[in-house]
């Protein structure tokens, strides 16, 4: 294959793999050879015994990922004279038939097609997967953490006791780029015996950076003589500045920029689109997301193999390790909400040795005006991208919080082990899914409490002997199409021009006759919408709208929003802001310091409403939210604050009061709504669904560590706490601090805006 020499950690793999039977994970930066590292001693384990049953599993996230690995896999077999499979929705039957008939060599599968083979082909798996030696998970992050991960961890462990079970046990090798926290991908493999999974990490490659932040200020004068356009709404008169950017720095060779909702990528792609037409520019502007089309997406990704320069505007689909090619540059729209993430964006460029990383962010923050909120001055989404990147610049991503209590996906698993056996004891159901499963956090009073609630629902019944079956309610669950995932697909409507599939839209967001739309990057005109067949009819159209999507703003950590502090009470100047985003910082600096939020929590708004700046992450906010819904006290998120509904002097008593309170996630979670968030939580009684809430979204010692400061700064004259009389003052300081009514950067449909 013209290889001269073997990477180091692929050396390290092979001799591990070879002479040890220890689960492994391969943790190295994008590009390092992982694939191989794993599969070369895999192949040379098993190639002695290729057919008989599948020896290897590949489980990967995403189908593209796997046709794209496939490939990769393919190229290392044809020297072995091993069969190589897929196994997903976009595989024809007769591949899959043949695998059936003779089964042998590698298997390349998503988690949801293993589970349709339980479900679907129980009969069959002895002789599929009874003789399994390997099974090496791809993007390992991707999974940990997730419903996909859990559930992941179920199929593998019931395979363990089903189908291979009375054999030497397959082995487990993992693969990522990025992982924050050794200690949980270890716990994934293994969690009966965490240490005993062996980690091959490739050091840091050293790799230049260039790196540069540009920011925007909306509703600003445009600079530049024809780079605005007066007659554009005031929302997109920005984009338009910024999107100008993007076109003057993917001019050569390929890039990709990533967006943080659809709609904005939608909206970015046809400005860039529209600039390039303008201008009579040879650059291409493609998109890449999860709602457009296979064949849209597929057509995308042969573009960016081809070598031919072309730019994929892209949300998160593009974030995983399918093989792209060479890409120059990586942009990112809007501020990252995890250095995880931003750091495997990151990684997609400069993947050939001796190319430098070449990042860029573009950020739009609000012009506040003369009589802007204290929460616009603090250009807070700036300031939250300049936190990110510090941090990861000094190696630190997002460690993981402790295993899932996702009651949900304990439900939809035992409505699979059901369908796979036609039915069992409660007690054997508890065994296979808590006791050798991953749901070990679930108690057997709690297993017993859910078990019960789904017979209420005839989700499950008991025969006379004692045997679980699935009721009326399961069967038609367990038939319904996407039930092999244990998440949330929402109900969605085709966009069709002629025969030509577009991509989907959701339910909720469906457009009326006559509407314009933007999709794929194109602009449509809606000529007929089918409720029955849930189908939307477009044609090419001159207008232009930005499409509604289900989604919102990811969990922003503790530490970034701590950080964020430190950023705007350092002098700190970063080389690389742009002279805008350097200037706007400054004012965030100067607002922050004239108002005294960084070291004064409470900020009087009006006679009745306040801001407690928290600075603590999602989780930590949304206790803090819902312990105030206990107490009764009307209250808003704004992000690095809540909005409370009192005056000062009462602010300073609720926060006494919280901290006295009894600090329980159980009672907390009653207060948080919605209660369901996941696929199947409108089949659980709501202490159920409080349980699975305490436990995965909720953070009761950081929002109690929050009160403790607010605290402790009053005491220390910091917070400026005053008495009754004083609170009835007109608070001249705090309201020209806050410069109005305090509210801060909304959502927009669900896309941070």
């Amino acid at each position: 294959m013209g290889w001269k020499e073997l990477r180091p950690i692929q050396v390290d793999a092979i001799r591990i793999v070879l002479t040890t039977d220890r689960p492994v994970v391969i943790s190295a930066e994008t590009a390092a050879g992982k694939t191989e590292a794993a599969f070369l001693p895999v192949l040379s384990r098993i190639s002695s015994e290729p057919t008989g049953s599948v020896r290897a599993m590949y489980v990967g996230p995403l189908r593209a990922l796997i046709n794209d690995q496939f490939r990769r896999v393919e190229d290392l077999c044809n020297y072995l004279d091993m069969p190589v499979c897929r196994w997903h929705g976009d595989v024809g039957g007769s591949n899959k038939n043949r695998l059936l008939s003779t089964p042998g060599g590698i298997l390349l599968i998503t988690p949801e097609s293993l589970e349709s083979l339980f479900v679907n082909r129980s009969s069959q798996l002895l002789g599929l997967l009874g003789g399994l030696r390997f099974v090496v998970i791809d993007e390992l992050h991707a999974f940990l953490g997730s419903e996909r991960g859990l559930h992941l961890q179920s199929l593998l462990a019931r395979l363990r006791h089903g189908p291979t079970a009375g054999r030497p046990p397959f082995r487990t090798l993992a693969l990522s780029a990025t992982l924050g926290d050794l200690s949980a991908a270890r716990e994934f493999l293994d969690r009966d015996d965490p240490q005993a999974v062996t980690v091959i990490e490739s050091p840091p490659e050293g790799k230049e950076l260039r790196f540069r932040l540009h920011a925007y200020l909306a509703g600003a004068q445009q600079g530049e003589a024809g780079r605005g356009d007066t007659s554009d709404q005031a929302e997109v008169a920005p984009m338009r500045l910024l999107a100008e950017d993007i076109v003057e720095h993917c001019r050569e060779r390929t890039n990709l920029v990533f967006t943080n909702s659809k709609g904005d990528l939608e909206i970015y792609a046809d400005l860039c689109r529209e600039i390039v037409d303008r201008e009579r520019l040879p650059v291409q502007f493609l998109v890449h997301h999860g709602s457009l089309s296979k064949e849209i997406r597929e057509d995308t990704e042969v573009e960016l193999k081809s070598g031919r320069p072309c730019t994929v505007l892209c949300s998160s689909t593009l974030e995983l390790g399918i093989d792209i090619g060479d890409v120059r540059m990586v942009g990112q729209v809007g501020p990252p909400w995890s250095a995880v993430s931003f750091k495997q964006r990151l990684g997609r460029s400069g993947r050939r040795d001796g190319q430098p990383r070449v990042g860029r962010l573009y950020v739009v923050c609000r012009d506040p005006g003369s009589e802007g909120s204290l929460l616009d001055r603090l250009h807070l989404e700036l300031v939250q991208s300049i936190a990110v990147t510090e941090l990861l610049l000094t190696g630190w991503v997002e460690p993981l919080g402790p295993a899932l209590c996702d009651l949900s996906t304990l439900t939809h698993q035992i409505i699979s082990v059901i369908a796979e056996t036609g039915g069992l004891r409660a007690a054997g159901l508890h065994e296979r899914l808590c006791r050798s499963g991953p749901f070990r956090a679930i108690e057997p009073p709690v297993f017993a409490s859910l078990l019960r609630a789904l017979g209420e629902k005839d989700v499950v019944e008991q025969t006379p002997e004692g045997d679980l079956i699935l009721g009326l309610l399961g069967e038609r669950i367990r038939a319904e199409r996407d039930f092999y995932a244990a998440f949330q697909n929402p109900a969605e409507f085709a966009v069709l021009h002629g025969q030509q599939a577009i991509g989907t839209l959701p339910l909720r967001f469906v457009p009326n006759v006559g509407e314009h739309l933007i999709l794929a990057g194109r602009r449509w005109k809606i000529t007929l919408v089918e409720l029955e067949r849930a189908e939307i009819h477009v044609s090419p159209a001159a207008g232009r709208k930005r499409p509604l999507f289900l989604g919102g703003p990811g969990e922003v950590h503790n530490r970034i929003r701590q950080h964020m502090r430190e950023v705007l009470t350092a002098q700190t100047e970063y080389a690389y802001l742009c002279p805008t985003a350097a200037g706007l910082l400054a004012c965030a600096r100067a607002a922050a310091h004239e108002s005294g939020v960084t070291i004064r929590p409470l900020l009087r708004l009006a006679t009745r409403s306040a801001l407690w700046f928290t600075w603590i992450g999602t989780r930590a906010q949304r206790t803090l939210l819902a312990q105030l819904a206990r107490l009764n006290v009307e209250a808003c998120d704004r992000g690095v604050a809540i909005e409370i509904a009192a005056s000062l002097g009462d602010c300073w008593e609720i926060i006494a009061q919280l901290m006295a309170c009894e600090a329980d996630a159980l009672v907390t979670a009653a207060h948080v709504q919605p209660k369901e968030r996941r696929k199947y939580d409108s089949l659980l009684p709501p202490g159920l669904l409080d349980r699975g809430i305490a436990a995965d979204l909720l953070d009761v010692p950081a929002a109690h560590e929050a009160c403790r400061v607010a605290l402790a700064a009053g005491r220390d004259g910091f917070g400026c706490a005053p008495s009754r009389a004083e609170a009835g003052d007109d608070g001249a300081t705090g309201a020209r601090a806050a410069g109005g009514d305090g509210s801060g950067s909304d959502a927009d449909d669900g896309h941070a805006t």
